[in-house]
């Protein structure tokens, strides 16, 4: 590779790679070489080499706070090594790190070797490898401008929180997925992972709650993306029902431009994808999440008027409580008001200005003029 590339570093869920990968096509389309580091065999792997992106698998340890393991603290400290050699191969312009244990080893190499790192914060409570190195690094760019004020000393910017910025016209995407455009459409995403939980317990509630195919005497469809090898768990459930719909995995930009309202986990890439195709959300946040920040993105929903929270225990123990939740999201009253509440926290344009603050680092500038600050926010890197 002749031309030193922009290295961005992402692992673990969705929540972290996704953006990266939105951040990768803006990175390209402007003329710049881009190479994608993760855990070698890890979901990032997998989403890299779907999306055509050079890849340079490492070592990563999944840090245990409460337990940290022996293997995974030497698995983070190989890795580290992996990330330096590489980095010192490669020589990339700046290294981008997004979050997720997989991330820390490339991110840290750069703080220590003197590259360039920014580092993108999507949630409200920075993660732990934001934490760890948001003053080493040349510039924290943020999802949410709360995790401003639980980094001090760091350089900030607000950038918000990168997505794929493709919609589909609604009834092109509904024949893509074989939907009827008659019916209200409930879109059920576990996360990237597949969440146990939800796919093992809503099939059945939905599908008592939904007798026929009816939601408050409307007609519903259900598109449930199980994640990988989850598919026959919840096909099993729902097998025969013409209006229940289960594939592992959907396109993201095709499912949101098809649905009228969603059922999801609450992490940030979920939260900013729904709000950038105007979806309401009925959210489930995961509560063994680190520092619960789930919960904080889901509560951000519903004080907007944008979403409804269903916590995982009603599904455990209140069916009848998680029914009443969700068969109050049907209606199309709720999803109208919902939606236009939804879409006024569309992260549109995040991708660019990110791009604008790396490049700009890159060049040895400050950000400032680079990504649109929001106030209170510092935003110059010096």
């Amino acid at each position: 590779m002749t031309e030193r590339a922009i290295m961005l570093t992402a692992g673990g869920t969705g929540g972290h790679i996704f953006p990266a990968v939105a951040v990768a096509r803006d990175l390209q389309a402007r003329g710049n070489a881009v190479v994608f580091v993760g855990a070698a065999g890890g979901m990032e792997q997998g989403v890299a080499e779907r999306e055509n992106l050079t890849f340079y698998g490492i070592r990563a340890g999944k840090l245990d706070r409460e337990r940290p393991s022996p293997r995974a603290l030497w698995r983070a400290a190989a890795g580290f090594v992996d990330a330096t050699r590489l980095l010192r191969r490669l020589q990339p312009r700046v290294v981008v790190g997004f979050g997720g244990f997989a991330s820390f080893p490339a991110s840290a190499a750069a703080a220590l070797t003197g590259t360039p790192l920014v580092l993108h914060e999507s949630n409200a409570f920075p993660g732990l490898v934001t934490r760890l190195l948001a003053r080493r690094a040349t510039a924290v760019a943020l999802g949410d401008e709360a995790a401003g004020s639980r980094l001090p000393g760091a350089t900030l910017a607000w950038v918000g929180m990168p997505v794929r910025e493709v919609r589909r016209p609604r009834l092109e995407a509904l024949q893509e997925l074989g939907l009827d455009a008659e019916r209200l459409t409930l879109l059920v995403m576990p996360g990237s992972q597949g969440s146990e939980v939800i796919n093992r317990l809503l099939p059945g509630l939905l599908v008592e709650a939904l007798a026929n195919g009816l939601a408050n005497g409307a007609p519903v469809q259900v598109l449930h993306a199980t994640g990988p090898g989850r598919l026959d768990e919840v096909a099993a459930q729902v097998q025969g029902l013409s209006w229940y719909h289960v594939a592992p995995t959907v396109d993201g930009p095709t499912a949101w431009s098809a649905a009228d309202v969603a059922l999801t986990r609450a992490g940030s890439a979920t939260v900013a994808d729904a709000a950038f195709h105007g979806v309401p959300l009925v959210m489930t946040p995961l509560p063994s999440a680190a520092e619960d920040h789930q919960s904080m993105n889901a509560l951000a929903v519903v004080e907007r008027g944008a979403g409804r929270l269903l916590p995982q225990t009603s599904l455990e123990d209140r069916p009848g409580e998680a029914t009443d939740i969700i068969l109050g999201c049907l209606t199309r009253n709720w999803i109208g008001v919902a939606s236009i509440a939804a879409s006024s926290a569309s992260p549109a344009g995040a991708a660019g200005r990110l791009c604008d603050l790396i490049l700009g680092v890159a060049a040895g500038q400050k950000a400032q003029g680079s990504a649109r600050a929001k106030p209170g926010v510092q935003q110059e890197v010096p």
